[in-house]
């Protein structure tokens, strides 16, 4: 009996900790599927992740990604315009994005996914821009810092010496950037921070949507022909470069969509780049004529969006207007006035927004973690408690025997009499 005793206590101190320790790692499992599932969910309702599950394999089309690049460079050390200007644009753009093209991205029966957001960054500018994009699950997101980019330099050596003002440098910067970062087999959406979906895009996503590979669309840079007789200007015509090559006419530097298979090299942009630099500046570079691009940045204003549009009309298939395709200027609009049909602004004026789905992932994230913090505490004190009452079961079996009489073989090996308690 002695024995069998001996071998009872060890099974249950042995199946005492066997129940903690799966009983931790149940736990651990849960709390991971729970951290998971919180990382993947992208709006209040369900994950998108959910979604495609849900459907049978037959019925879900090939997704065709899309990446959304912006940027938040700041040539110089001036916190207080990166502060109240440049961030807060970014964190507008990302909004309304968020509010009004992420969704009818997912729901679009050729992209069927959201956007994946390229960011530009600088050693200045890199940790603000981490704390706006805390918000998104990271799949979503890629900042990158052409301040340690390696090829950064190089890219715009043949630029430094220009008389560019900050503004117009960045925007050079990006635009070269560009051709080495974004992923040419997919879609690609270059856009400004001053860029606002106002409403869901949809004639946009299906224009996009029916390019063929090589092929690009874009908003137009309204040159004003004219005001009307309620005072508001308008436009007739698509401006044209004095160039003798291909070219998108009317383009805007700060709304592309590049569908797969254009590809852009640093080389073309810059060659582009340089031939407009090098030209008179005098407003007849531009059909019909363009002062502000004269007049501003030492006359070299928009030098970006110019070497754009004749790169891209190099680039496309086939190449020229037969390739490159405007958006309606009344529902795409560039500047002020905006029109009753607006549905995308690229201007200034920094329209309120507010929204409640990627927006509030991190919320989501921590109340997961909380609950799964908090299921773990319990799930831990209830195997501590039934290991401590094994414990205690096992405690009182001992003294439960405590008197009973030993074993007649165990007393003979200790020469002790048959009446002798184990006491």
């Amino acid at each position: 009996h002695y024995q069998a005793f001996r071998r009872a206590m060890r099974t249950v101190i042995v199946l005492a900790a066997l129940h903690v320790l799966s009983s931790e790692a149940r736990t651990n499992q849960k709390l991971q599927a729970t951290i998971d599932s919180a990382g993947s969910t992208l709006t209040p309702q369900r994950s998108i992740r959910a979604e495609e599950a849900s459907k049978p394999a037959a019925s879900r089309p090939h997704a065709h990604p899309i990446q959304v690049r912006l940027s938040l460079l700041q040539p110089t050390t001036d916190t207080q315009s990166l502060l109240t200007v440049y961030l807060p644009f970014l964190q507008n753009a990302l909004c309304w994005a968020e509010k009004n093209l992420a969704r009818p991205l997912l729901n679009h029966s050729y992209f069927r996914t959201p956007p994946t957001y390229i960011i530009y960054t600088d050693n200045l500018t890199d940790s603000y821009a981490q704390e706006v994009m805390q918000v998104f699950h990271a799949s979503r997101f890629r900042l990158i810092n052409l301040d340690k980019d390696p090829l950064d330099r190089g890219r715009i050596v043949a630029f430094n010496s220009t008389e560019l003002d900050d503004k117009n440098m960045a925007s050079v910067r990006r635009t070269l950037a560009d051709a080495d970062h974004l992923d040419p087999n997919v879609g690609r959406l270059l856009i400004g921070s001053d860029v606002k979906f106002l409403g869901n895009p949809v004639d946009f996503l299906d224009q996009a949507a029916n390019l063929s590979n090589g092929q690009a669309l874009y908003m137009v840079d309204r040159f004003w022909s004219g005001i009307t007789r309620d005072g508001r200007p308008y436009s007739k015509t698509k401006y044209k470069l004095n160039y003798p090559g291909p070219q998108c006419p009317g383009l805007l530097g700060d709304f592309i969509y590049l569908s797969p298979g254009t590809r852009l090299s640093v080389n073309s942009l810059r060659e582009k780049m340089t031939w407009w630099k090098n030209q008179p500046r005098n407003p007849s570079r531009c059909i019909p004529a363009c002062a502000a691009a004269t007049a501003l940045s030492n006359g070299l204003h928009a030098i970006d969006q110019f070497a754009l549009s004749m790169a891209i009309g190099e680039a496309v298939t086939p190449q020229g207007e037969g390739g490159c395709f405007s958006l309606d200027i009344d529902k795409y609009s560039h500047w002020l006035p905006r029109t009753t049909q607006t549905v995308v602004s690229h201007d200034k004026a920094m329209d309120a927004c507010i929204l409640e789905a990627a927006w509030g992932y991190n919320a989501e994230r921590r109340n997961a973690l909380a609950s799964a913090a908090s299921s773990k505490s319990a799930r831990r004190t209830t195997s501590y408690v039934m290991g401590l009452l094994l414990v205690i079961a096992s405690v009182l079996v001992v003294f439960s025997l405590w008197g009973e009489e030993l074993p007649d073989k165990y007393l003979q090996e200790k020469g002790m009499a048959y009446d002798t308690k184990w006491t």
